[in-house]
């Protein structure tokens, strides 16, 4: 192929996991020197919005908002060859666009899939409160868009599954490519010491405390290792009262250097989600040569391999994940195994200076068909 310009949009959602996920892609992204990125970044934060807007009722006002936030992107799709689209509402615009002009290829990057089985599906809390109207009409029009774009790049190979299943997608424009992780930051420490001073150290990070399982996991602590470990939680929602050895922390940043700190300082990392798609923690501390105690929800056991570089437990089983985290702290060399082998695994497969260029291939690609 002639050497040349490719002049892509993004137009993605930044609000909290999906920050890193977008400041990874655009770092990478613009070491390619054959594309011309244009970067519309879409949070669902309300209170970030002009003041005008919040005075409208909370559904509305959010609305208004990501359509304020994504519209110097969609002006722009003229002049873009393809455009990577992690937002809904942004999606469903381009996809009615395109009945009207040939615009540019449409990149569906996403974590979710459809919902065809809400009984199997981890829906966070919000989604089950919604009646199955609308999850089936969400569904159709999940499929009439699956229909008008050209690639899809989900997170996860669980997630590329749901889309062939769920929209009919052909295998070959599903590319599964998580964007993974700078590794230029995420640089480990020298292995771990079987034998350490002090008291081993838990860690959990996750903003959304309760969907999380920060609740199970404080009271499995108070109940059975309050006395023989320490815990920390790295969580804007976390309790203001803890119980003795619990330590909080409550303003860290995407790729904050004291929560690589953190992990650094760590020896296990638990998340005992309830509903997840797919999990940014366990990719940062299984960088950090962290084994990963979690649940078997989404994506997450393509990331967690049961006793590889981790462990999976039933979610919301207080037994289960008292008996993995008692497990792991009592075996300091299986924790030093399993973190060397985690480690292993996202220089592979979650690496973004390897990733971010493949993504780029996929749309290189259908750019490159559609011109022919």
């Amino acid at each position: 192929m002639d050497r040349r310009t490719y002049v892509f949009g993004f137009v993605l959602c930044t609000t909290v996991g999906n920050r890193t996920r977008y400041v990874n892609l655009r770092k990478y992204a613009e070491r390619d020197l054959q594309i011309e990125c244009h970067w519309t970044p879409v949070t669902h934060v309300v209170t970030a919005a002009p003041k005008i807007l919040r005075f409208l009722p909370g559904a509305i006002a959010l609305r208004a908002w990501i359509t304020l936030q994504m519209m110097p992107g969609l002006r722009r799709l003229g002049r873009f060859d393809a455009v990577m689209l992690h937002l809904f509402e942004a999606e469903t615009v381009c996809v009615a666009l395109t009945y009207l002009r040939r615009g540019p290829a449409l990149i569906s990057s996403t974590d979710e899939g459809p919902v065809v089985d809400r009984s199997t599906y981890p829906l966070y809390p919000h989604q089950l409160t919604k009646p199955a109207w609308r999850h089936q009409f969400r569904l159709r029009l999940d499929r009439w868009r699956a229909a008008r774009i050209c690639a899809f790049i989900p997170f996860s190979a669980w997630c590329g599954r749901l889309i062939e299943a769920g929209c009919a997608v052909p295998q070959d424009r599903i590319f599964p490519i998580h964007v993974g992780l700078d590794l230029e930051i995420w640089t480990p420490p020298a292995p771990k010491a079987a034998q350490r001073t002090g008291l081993p150290k838990l860690l959990f990070v996750g903003n959304d405390f309760v969907r999380k399982g920060g609740e199970l996991l404080v009271k499995v602590f108070e109940k059975h290792f309050i006395d023989v470990a320490e815990l920390h939680l790295v969580a804007a929602q976390a309790p203001a009262q803890l119980p003795r050895n619990v330590h909080a922390y409550r303003d860290f940043a995407p790729n904050d250097r004291r929560l690589i700190q953190l992990y650094a300082d760590c020896d296990v990392v638990v998340l005992p989600t309830t509903a997840d798609l797919h999990s940014w923690v366990a990719l940062e501390a299984m960088a950090m040569r962290l084994p990963v105690i979690s649940t078997n929800v989404g994506a997450i056991p393509e990331i967690v391999r049961d006793g590889v570089t981790g462990l999976i437990v039933e979610k919301g089983n207080e037994d289960a994940l008292t008996q993995g985290i008692r497990r792991l702290l009592n075996d300091a060399e299986t924790r030093i195994r399993m973190g060397n082998e985690g480690r292993a695994e996202i220089e592979r497969n979650f690496n973004a200076s390897i990733n971010v260029p493949r993504i780029l291939a996929v749309m290189k690609s259908v750019v490159d068909s559609r011109s022919r």
